[in-house]
């Protein structure tokens, strides 16, 4: 292989780890966002069943209040009727009697449901605990790890990035700037080994001739996708999709 392509070849080696690397780098705020989406459901959870304790809580409190209000009216109403002299003002007094003792009952009921409801939310409400405890726990080991592998990202990026310098600069301008446009094309590979008679980047038959002057290390470019084809492990090189 000629020594400017092996000078090229070894600087796609470091661009193909920095790109991983870079890759890995750029994911890292999408795990965090999976975490602290996770962390705010949970939080929600819990803050759902405390407010909803919290309506319960209300709700009994206002029942109580209106049964205290209605047996007011109701000894009310018994004192009066006992000063009533016709029959119909004492039916009439009857009938509100008979419909503030249904409204106790009523309240009665209702305080009773809410009674039970509370009862089970404070089960729920220690299930919504534990879980947002389990997940601020699993958010914050998942936080340092993430903290740590950025860091140990961004200094292997830092090296690499150091690498790369060094290596383009002993690839000759011709080559390097054919290079970057094939990367910036979307290749991300700009020298592939010949497989089985073929470009390893696109797949198309290389001549004989061709297959032959390659195997001697004489350079070849692609007609079809402009890589460079050379031997690579005795013709066993990675094909690479265009």
């Amino acid at each position: 292989m000629e020594g400017s392509l092996s000078g090229l070849l070894m600087l796609q080696e470091v661009d193909l780890l920095l790109d991983r690397e870079r890759a890995e780098l750029a994911g890292i705020p999408g795990e965090l966002s999976i975490v602290e989406a996770e962390l705010a459901a949970a939080r929600n959870d819990f803050a759902g069943v405390e407010s909803r304790l919290a309506d319960l809580a209300s709700a009994q409190k206002k029942c109580e209040s209106e049964k205290t209000e209605a047996r007011q009216k109701l000894a009310e109403y018994r004192t009066k009727l006992l000063s009533l002299r016709t029959n119909a003002e004492y039916k009439a007094m009857l009938e509100q009697i008979a419909y503030v003792e249904k409204r106790i009952d009523d309240i009665d009921s209702r305080t009773l449901e809410l009674m039970y409801e509370e009862d089970g939310t404070r089960g729920s409400i220690e299930d919504a605990r534990k879980k947002l405890d389990r997940y601020s726990e699993r958010a914050s080991k998942k936080k340092e790890l993430l903290a740590e592998r950025e860091k140990t990202l961004r200094e292997e990026v830092s090296r690499l990035e150091g690498d790369r310098t060094a290596r383009a600069a002993e690839v000759p301008v011709r080559l390097l700037r054919k290079y970057e446009q094939l990367r910036m094309s979307g290749r991300s590979s700009a020298v592939v080994g010949l497989v089985r008679g073929a470009c390893g980047g696109c797949h198309t038959n290389v001549p004989p001739q061709n297959a032959v002057e390659i195997g001697q290390g004489i350079s070849y470019s692609c007609p079809i996708c402009g890589r460079y084809v050379v031997d690579l492990d005795g013709n066993r090189g990675p094909a690479e999709g265009v």
